[in-house]
């Protein structure tokens, strides 16, 4: 068995996972806890019990103190009458004065001893009160009737008479209930840690590196952003709020997502030390990864370390790098590869407020986006860039899913591949690293997006 077959349990992450699915919890306690109330309350019959208290004497023929010996066939006698009290014999004769079964009677009479004492006490538990203790009573008679008549001794008085019982002895609430409600936190966890297990998804980093053997370049927690993937406003203006918002390194430079950029910036730079890396293809396995927000933000960071850069979106299917920084995007790569027109041209967009940083939008959405992007112009239109820029992101649709990033590797230095913690599935990611080293792409490494800044892994990174 390789080392790769063995996973690495941390503690500390069962733990964040449960309080990160906290809600699981609630509602299995909520339901297991409701339904035992319930059930007890209105499905299960209330046992009462009655007792009756007998004693067993010293025989009339008999003087002095009572022995040891005594004590212990006095004990002996109990044993004997509560074998009596369960035979057929008893059993019958309760039948044919009270009406009940003979199998139920002996599953529900019992007779208990005190402890040290010539003591024991006779009980029987039924649905009816009123049944149980004329049971008990009956059974006091006949106990005192039978040990003359079978054992010889006339040593049984009865102390106490049974009463009618007014409190049931079962079904306990308040047992029902917390049992109910422990075994409802036990579901919970097992349902939490079985959709853990179920889950193909990458969590950390150290999974990633397992499953891909791809280094992971920059790990970035969540934080507040506008509503990427889930249903956007309809209103044009408020729409552009929700994009501008996800520029966290400008918006927010102390937060723990723009200190993760900024680490990612470094070790960029330290990659391209031996290599000279210039122009950066960044996609993703799929939709929703984060790869245009991890890719405008990377730009910023290295624009605010004084690098030249620029942003090309090459996603000419979906195109959103225009909206993330508030720009129009009325012509941008597709004008330059579907006309004649020169580079020169085109006007080269800036953000405003953010030095050294240049985007060149997509433009119009083609039919054809894998063919123009695949042609000799587009390679033709990068090697002229990189004259001006010291580095160019190019911003792809998701490799997994179509064949643009992976064209647009074979004229980049190198490729990032965004992954999201909890989110992108593990087959897609392996899919997508497939589809680029099928053609000899480079690929520098990986960034994982969208960790809680509450696991375990991420405390270490907080910079807040």
């Amino acid at each position: 068995m390789q080392n790769s077959d063995f996973v690495e349990v941390d503690i500390r992450e069962l733990i964040f996972l449960l309080l990160r699915k906290w809600y699981i919890l609630l509602i299995c306690l909520i339901l297991s806890t409701g339904v035992a109330f319930l059930v007890t309350k209105y499905y299960l019959k209330p046992i009462y019990r009655a007792e009756t208290t007998l004693f067993l004497g010293k025989e009339k023929d008999k003087i002095g103190a009572l022995s040891l010996l005594d004590l212990q066939v006095n004990s002996q006698l109990v044993v004997d009458y509560r074998e009596i009290l369960k035979s057929r014999l008893v059993a019958e004769n309760i039948q044919s004065k009270l009406g009940v079964d003979i199998k139920t009677f002996q599953n529900n009479v019992d007779v208990m001893t005190v402890k040290d004492s010539r003591i024991f006490k006779i009980s029987y538990d039924d649905s009816d009160p009123k049944l149980a203790c004329n049971v008990v009573n009956e059974l006091g008679t006949i106990i005192m009737q039978l040990a003359s008549d079978i054992i010889e001794v006339k040593n049984v008085k009865v102390i106490d008479t049974a009463k009618i019982p007014t409190d049931p002895i079962k079904p306990n609430k308040k047992m029902n209930v917390a049992l109910a409600g422990l075994l409802g936190l036990i579901l919970g966890v097992s349902i939490i840690y079985l959709m853990e297990f179920i889950d193909h998804t990458f969590k950390k980093p150290e999974e990633v590196e397992r499953k891909l053997d791809l280094n992971v370049i920059g790990t970035i927690p969540t934080f507040e952003g506008g509503k990427r993937g889930k249903k956007k406003a309809k209103d044009n203006k408020v729409l552009e709020e929700e994009y501008l918002k996800n520029l966290i390194t400008t918006n927010n430079p102390k937060a723990a997502a723009s200190e993760a950029f900024r680490e990612l910036r470094t070790n960029l730079q330290y990659k391209s030390v031996d290599k000279d890396m210039k122009v950066l293809i960044v996609t993703s396995p799929s939709l929703g990864d984060g790869k245009t927000v991890t890719t405008v933000n990377m730009a910023i960071t290295l624009a605010q370390s004084g690098k030249k850069v620029l942003v090309i979106d090459a996603d000419l299917r979906k195109p959103k790098v225009h909206s993330y920084f508030g720009l129009k995007n009325n012509e941008g790569l597709t004008n330059i590869l579907a006309n004649d027109k020169e580079i020169k041209k085109i006007n080269v967009l800036q953000k405003e407020g953010i030095a050294n940083l240049y985007i060149l939008t997509s433009g119009p959405i083609p039919p054809n986006p894998s063919e123009i992007l695949s042609s000799s112009k587009m390679k033709m239109i990068v090697e002229q860039l990189k004259a001006d820029y010291d580095i160019i992101f190019i911003d792809t649709p998701p490799v997994g899913q179509v064949t643009d990033a992976a064209i647009l590797s074979t004229i980049a230095d190198g490729s990032i591949i965004v992954l999201a913690s909890g989110q992108t599935r593990i087959e897609m990611a392996k899919r997508a690293k497939k589809a680029l080293e099928s053609i000899n792409a480079s690929i520098i490494g990986t960034v994982l997006t969208k960790i809680d800044n509450r696991s375990a892994y991420y405390q270490y990174y907080r910079y807040e």
